[in-house]
């Protein structure tokens, strides 16, 4: 008799459990998230951006070797760096872990999903560019007058600047 009420509470245990597993887990969820965010294509771009960047500091380590070579290294480089953008990806999940709850992960893909989500992240890029130019314009008519009074308060603090 004992060992049946044992096996019926573990039974009743694992009812319990299966539920909260059937569902992807938070983990799962913001994976999801980042992905609709379009982090993983970013991700690609810096790997084929930092091609360049490689290939000049793998020739300044081995002058001597054939672009051959050095072509090899950043197609291995890269594909590396492919192969373990899960590991990274999986250190953004921890960062977005800490702070969302699960609840707000989920409010955050059905914000993502809908019509207005969508709208927000097409225009991302465009909005991105638009800040960029605008504080370009900004450091252009405003530039010359920040750094005259940048100078001016280090000469009122004693300062020379010459």
């Amino acid at each position: 008799m004992h060992r049946f009420a044992s096996v019926i509470i573990s039974l009743c245990c694992l009812l319990f459990v299966l539920p909260a597993q059937a569902g992807p887990s938070n983990r799962d969820n913001i994976r999801q998230l980042i992905e609709m965010d379009g982090a993983i294509t970013v991700a690609d771009g810096v790997i084929d951006k930092q091609r360049p960047v490689v290939r000049k500091s793998f020739l300044a380590a081995y002058p001597g070797v054939s672009n051959k070579i050095a072509d090899a290294y950043v197609d291995a480089f890269a594909a590396e760096l492919t192969a373990r953008k899960g590991q990274f990806l999986d250190l953004i999940i921890d960062v977005y872990a800490k702070i969302f709850t699960a609840e707000e992960i989920t409010a955050l893909l059905a914000f993502h999903a809908s019509p207005l989500g969508q709208k927000a992240r097409n225009a991302a890029p465009s909005i991105l560019m638009g800040g960029r130019q605008a504080g370009v314009d900004w450091g252009q008519k405003n530039g010359a007058a920040v750094a005259a009074a940048a100078m001016a308060r280090l000469k009122a603090m004693g300062y020379e600047v010459k």
